[in-house]
């Protein structure tokens, strides 16, 4: 695993194709709710504020698989939150931000719910690459942060809007702790691993 860190935003436009590819391909809050380049901008403003915070992670230098993991309190300031939604608006289609936020009219965040645990591993973003898709890219991704979890006696936690990726993170050791069914008739499925020892 890879910290992808100093990169330009070419590159981070690429990676957000990728993900725009992966959650488009899937029914879920992108797909119902946003077109490819909507997607791409959402992607690109989110992943650029990880990869100013040196969360963004990939599988290897060929870059198969990628994910955004850090521990509570060690993920984007609510400032750069907040500056996050400017952009949305700034650089997304009126329409596609209309329908993003009435996709989630309904979803409580996922950190909610364990708001009073002292600690905890949060799984933030997670996308395969579609042309390594079925090749394990998935159990190396959770790997680290799994690693982490269990070192520290830690759960971790991530939420999920496709039924398909909640089979795959079930198939890697996670529950479901909640399955939350949204107003626009979307599942949001809050998953949690329990530490195990090592």
């Amino acid at each position: 695993m890879i910290v992808l860190k100093d990169i330009d935003d070419r590159h981070i436009r690429e990676i957000a194709g990728a993900f725009a590819d992966s959650f488009l391909a899937e029914e879920g809050v992108v797909s119902w709710s946003l077109d490819y380049d909507d997607a791409v901008q959402y992607f690109y403003h989110t992943l650029k504020e990880f990869v100013r915070c040196g969360r963004l992670f990939a599988t290897s230098e060929q870059e198969e698989g990628f994910i955004v993991w850090y521990r509570k309190g060690h993920g984007l300031p609510w400032y750069r939150e907040l500056l996050l939604t400017v952009k949305y608006m700034m650089y997304m289609s009126l329409e596609g931000v209309q329908k993003m936020i009435l996709s989630r009219n309904g979803w409580t965040d996922y950190t909610m719910s364990h708001q009073f645990d002292r600690d905890y591993v949060d799984v933030c973003l997670v996308c395969v690459r579609r042309e390594y898709q079925h090749q394990g890219i998935l159990k190396q991704l959770l790997q680290q942060p799994f690693q982490e979890a269990d070192e520290n006696g830690l759960i971790t936690i991530l939420d999920t809007d496709a039924g398909i990726k909640m089979k795959k993170y079930e198939h890697e050791g996670m529950q479901v702790e909640k399955d939350a069914v949204l107003k626009s008739g979307i599942h949001m499925y809050t998953m949690i691993r329990r530490e195990r020892k090592i």
